[in-house]
């Protein structure tokens, strides 16, 4: 385990997968991409809130990272400066569109209903 400032400034690709919670915010913006790597990636599964885009978009083009991939975004449908961009990835966020992932998740959730009510 290390802090979030090592974290940063150790790793080559940083990913996202944050839940969401309130008092606790988390937000990549400058001061935090200040403090990655030289040459670093992002990849931001989580929320769109938690990247401060024109902070992401200044640390790309000062080449202070080397590239990101999103599929989340503040504003979606996502059209800002960062879709002109060739060192970014930018993808919907649709990983529950497919008919075997939402057959899974309806599967998972009985699974896990049925298992609550046997400890009743």
């Amino acid at each position: 385990m290390v802090t979030a400032e090592e974290l940063l400034a150790r790793a080559d690709i940083v990913t996202l997968h944050l839940a969401d919670v309130s008092g606790q915010p988390f937000k990549m913006d400058a001061a935090a991409f200040g403090r990655m790597k030289d040459g670093a990636s992002l990849v931001n599964v989580a929320r769109g809130q938690f990247i401060d885009e024109a902070a992401l978009l200044e640390a790309l083009e000062s080449q202070k990272l080397a590239g990101a991939a999103l599929d989340v975004y503040s504003e979606e449908p996502y059209t800002g400066p960062l879709a002109n961009r060739n060192n970014v990835i930018l993808t919907p966020h649709v990983a529950t569109l497919t008919r075997e992932s939402r057959a899974r998740m309806e599967l998972d959730a009985v699974d896990n209903l049925l298992a609550a009510l046997g400890d009743c």
